[in-house]
């Protein structure tokens, strides 16, 4: 689904925006702010974490521009209640310039606990009732966005869930008649395994009830890929605003994050039963980007290819790759791969192996680096006695692998000084 691809849930027309109507909102959830990455290291972990604040601020930048009236975050809006002060004070300052009125949901990794970070005063000093524009969806209530439109949330008060709390919060509803009803939850909506799950989301019942009118939009978080999950469209995990996971080369994994979506709801006033008109837009928000990636090196040719697409990745910086290589090749070929990841690395927020995935083999013919080196006088005893050893069957493996480690070492050291001569 491209970014500006509509889904539309009914055949009725929808206007959009304002009206007595119809709703605009911007749907968001799994912000999880405060959530660290252990390959990022120190100095990009902190970019990463600026850049999970600024996503939140280009969401409130399209909720303006697009002229919504709400935003809602289905959950996990912090990846745990307990957050460095650093980030705790400036999601808060971020908070504060909310342009619409916003709603926070609890989730598996913020839940309502007696320990949740929803209960600190500073938070609660946001809220409505003290000239802020921070709803924190505590409950099953309705409430009033504004005449005509209701939310409700299905909140998480520990990190697992014994039922489906959507269904439950809403199951007991009286059709909407001329409100358009807003739900909002979190949660996964297939089994995670092969024992029956009572707290997966049932879709088809969430359908249903939106087909009845007790509900016309179910906004989810949980799944970090934006995806509408019925056939009509009124049920969308919106996926985390900016990446937290890698995209698998088949497509798989984390392949459609760093979104939010534009939500417009109408329904026709003289049909009240009918259901609503929904209509999703994808909006991009986030800049960072987790690749895997696996090729096939049997080549000084394939592995040159390797190197030339981690070269064109754009946005290096923000970029993190893991690589699984799988072949066999020369020694040459070796050093020289080793050699440019080493160079390339630096370019990324991270590069680094995938070392469950990798079978890379490499040929033992050490002998060639003779050639390469053009060694005199000492250095050239020191690989001579390398090569001795590194070639010699009777040594155990370990000891030969260290020799060759040592070779290759030597080798980038001579084409260094080589490289300064010329």
């Amino acid at each position: 689904m491209s970014d500006a691809q509509l889904t539309t849930a009914s055949s009725q027309p929808t206007e959009g925006g304002v009206g007595a109507h119809s709703v605009r909102f911007l749907h968001t959830s799994d912000w999880q702010i405060g959530m660290g990455r252990r390959f990022l290291g120190e100095d990009n972990q902190r970019l990463f974490d600026e850049a999970r604040l600024a996503a939140v601020e280009k969401l409130f930048a399209v909720a303006d521009d697009r002229q919504c009236e709400a935003i809602v975050v289905a959950g996990d809006v912090f990846d745990d209640n307990l957050l460095a002060e650093k980030t705790w004070t400036r999601i808060l300052d971020v908070l504060r310039n909310a342009p619409v009125p916003i709603y926070l949901l609890p989730g598996n990794h913020d839940p309502l606990n007696p320990a949740s970070i929803y209960h600190q005063p500073s938070l609660q000093q946001l809220s409505p009732d003290n000239g802020g524009k921070v709803t924190v969806l505590q409950d099953s209530s309705l409430r009033t966005l504004r005449e005509g439109v209701e939310i409700i949330g299905a909140p998480l008060l520990s990190k697992v869930a014994s039922e489906d709390l959507v269904y439950r919060a809403l199951h007991d509803l009286a059709p909407a008649g001329n409100t358009i009803r807003i739900a909002v939850g979190h949660g996964h909506t297939e089994s995670r395994d092969s024992v029956a799950d009572p707290s997966v989301i049932d879709v088809a019942r969430l359908s249903e009830l939106a087909q009845q009118r007790v509900v016309d939009y179910v906004a989810l978080g949980d799944t970090h890929s934006a995806m509408p999950l019925d056939e009509r469209g009124v049920v969308w995990y919106s996926g985390a605003p900016e990446v937290t996971d890698f995209k698998e080369p088949d497509g798989g994994g984390e392949s459609n994050s760093g979104k939010a979506l534009v939500v417009d709801v109408g329904i026709d006033p003289e049909n009240p039963a009918e259901p609503a008109a929904v209509t999703v837009e994808q909006v991009e928000i986030g800049q960072w980007r987790f690749l895997a990636m696996t090729e096939d090196i049997n080549s000084p040719e394939d592995a040159e290819d390797f190197l030339a697409k981690l070269a064109s990745l754009p946005q290096p910086r923000s970029t993190v790759v893991k690589y699984a290589l799988r072949g066999s090749i020369d020694l040459m070929t070796d050093i020289r791969l080793e050699t440019a990841l080493a160079e390339q690395r630096p370019r990324f927020a991270a590069l680094y192996e995938r070392t469950r995935l990798m079978d890379l083999h490499v040929s033992p013919e050490l002998s060639e680096l003779r050639g390469a080196l053009q060694l005199r006088g000492y250095p050239e005893i020191a690989m001579e006695n390398l090569l001795a050893v590194a070639e010699d069957q009777r040594e155990a493996q370990g000891t030969r692998d260290q020799a060759t480690d040592a070779l290759k070492l030597l080798y980038r050291l001579a084409a260094g000084v080589q490289a300064k001569e010329s």
